[in-house]
């Protein structure tokens, strides 16, 4: 198998053949221009992505820890609820979080006091 540029290939052998070869100047020219991109994209304000989103402030959720001081019960125990249905999660990309009125809710439900 030979190298072949990807400035010589056609169009129609470039579908015929997904797996291109580059070197490495090109590869670092493409990822750099990626990361420019993002970088000027991030400085003027864009819209975050859905990576590591931010919950709004009004709605009164909490996080993990958060919910941990409020019921004042151990992680384990917040999943094994959320498991049984006893308490509901809310999940924004990989974090979870709790609405404050859905967990008085849930303690009133079980008759539990904090």
């Amino acid at each position: 198998m030979s190298y072949t540029s990807t400035k010589s290939l056609h169009f129609e052998e470039v579908e015929r053949n997904p797996l291109v070869l580059i070197d490495i100047a090109t590869l670092k020219a493409i990822v750099g221009s990626i990361i420019i991109n993002a970088l000027n994209d991030w400085k003027n304000g864009s819209p975050r992505t859905e990576i590591d989103p931010v919950p709004p402030e009004d709605s009164n959720l909490l996080n993990m820890t958060e919910t941990i001081a409020f019921l004042k019960v151990s992680k384990v125990t917040i999943h094994n609820w959320k498991k049984a249905g006893i308490i509901k999660s809310h999940k924004m990309g990989r974090k979870l979080y709790f609405k404050k009125s859905e967990l008085l809710e849930a303690i009133k439900r079980q008759k539990y006091s904090i």
